[in-house]
């Protein structure tokens, strides 16, 4: 049997950021890490990013997308939140989440004005120390890549290292 074509994989591990903004970068480096990994062969992992309201074309046809990106959440730096899609503040709302929330939100706002079925969703959010031009990770932050990687993967069903 053939392997499954990525755009065939219903489980999408997607990192957003932006890795030359130092911590914004934690999703792109935890997709990184992830590739690495001996996952399922129904999930694809992607760097994407800041795709904005190209996040559809990303998420569209999936069954499950578990995002991975920065977030502002008023919590010590490199704590990370598992967040469903519920939880998600929308766009204009007092609360930021991501610190991409404007196209983030605005993606999954347009989903649902264009009556796009929305994949189970999922975002593990991750606490900046710093969000300035540098490709390095606060080391708060690069301590919780590690973390990150196992929870992401319990998610999933698959196991570290194995």
């Amino acid at each position: 049997m053939s392997a499954l074509t990525p755009r065939e994989k219903p489980i999408l591990l997607l990192g957003l950021g932006n890795p030359l903004q130092a911590d914004d970068g934690v999703g792109c480096r935890t997709a990184q890490v992830l590739e690495k990994e001996s996952l399922p062969d129904s999930v694809q992992v992607l760097d994407g990013g800041t795709p904005g309201i190209g996040l559809l074309s990303l998420i569209e046809g999936r069954e499950r997308v578990i995002v991975i990106d920065a977030a502002e959440m008023g919590r010590a730096a490199g704590a990370v939140v598992r967040l469903a899609l519920d939880d998600i503040a929308p766009s204009g709302a007092p609360v930021t989440l991501s610190l991409h929330t404007a196209g983030f939100a605005d993606a999954l706002a347009l989903a649902q004005a264009l009556k796009m079925p929305l994949p189970e969703m999922v975002v593990f959010g991750v606490q900046p120390a710093r969000v300035e031009w540098s490709e390095e990770l606060s080391p708060a932050v690069q301590a919780a890549v590690g973390p990150l990687v196992k929870a992401v993967l319990r998610e999933i069903g698959a196991s570290h290292g194995e």
